[in-house]
């Protein structure tokens, strides 16, 4: 009985949240329609009715031309059924276009949907400490930056651990914490010696809207 208490229960919130969807996309607010698909999908990751209603509504919005060609080489990697990796791309292809709100429920949607590869979940936390950090939510966005900074560790991604440090320093350069800033900065330099990269740049003094931290998107961790 509270089996099919819970699965009635699940899917009265499902078909909301898909009316929900289909509404705001009649009134012309995509954003806000793909983050009520992902929302739903937070709540019922099996839904294919969710799943495909957010598809379909990414597809016919202005999110179409860029996302297009990346969906299409998810289909030949059959990951187009994957909620995980459909809803991630699509939250960061909102936070591409600068629909910051929108991004961060669709990307921590797709957290609580989950996913068993450490490295993706990693390009979350990336997208999403950039999303907060465009919102001026900087406490958040630090927070995700550090989960970033320990996938990154788990992984051995030197260079992963390199961003990451790199837009810690930043952050706390931000917010007047110099201690941590300095040595996130030092922990940069020291990685990017060892992977001779020469394109680390540190510039103080500029404000938190001014370095919005590099993007690691999910595709790019597919391709490699």
């Amino acid at each position: 009985m509270e089996t099919r208490g819970k699965k009635k229960k699940q899917g009265l919130f499902r078909e909301a949240y898909f009316r929900q969807g289909v509404a705001l996309q009649y009134l012309g607010r995509h954003a806000d329609a793909l983050a009520a698909f992902a929302s739903g999908l937070a709540q019922d990751p099996k839904s294919l009715q969710l799943l495909v209603g957010m598809v379909e509504a990414a597809m016919k919005s202005p999110l179409r031309e860029p996302l297009e060609p990346t969906y299409q080489q998810l289909q030949k990697m059959k990951l187009d059924k994957s909620p995980f990796v459909v809803v991630s791309v699509i939250g960061q292809e909102l936070l591409t276009a600068s629909h910051h709100t929108a991004s961060v429920v669709v990307l921590e949607a797709a957290l609580k949907i989950g996913t068993c590869s450490l490295k993706l979940r990693g390009s979350v936390f990336s997208a999403l400490s950039s999303a907060h950090w465009s919102l001026g939510n900087i406490e958040k966005s630090t927070g995700y930056m550090q989960q970033d900074l320990e996938v990154a560790k788990t992984l051995g991604d030197q260079a992963g651990e390199c961003r990451a440090h790199g837009n810690l320093g930043s952050a706390f350069f931000s917010k007047g914490n110099y201690r941590e800033a300095l040595t996130n900065h030092r922990n940069q330099l020291v990685l990017a010696m060892k992977l001779k990269d020469r394109e680390v740049r540190w510039r103080p003094g500029m404000e938190a809207e001014e370095l919005p931290p590099p993007l690691v998107g999910v595709w790019n961790v597919l391709l490699h």
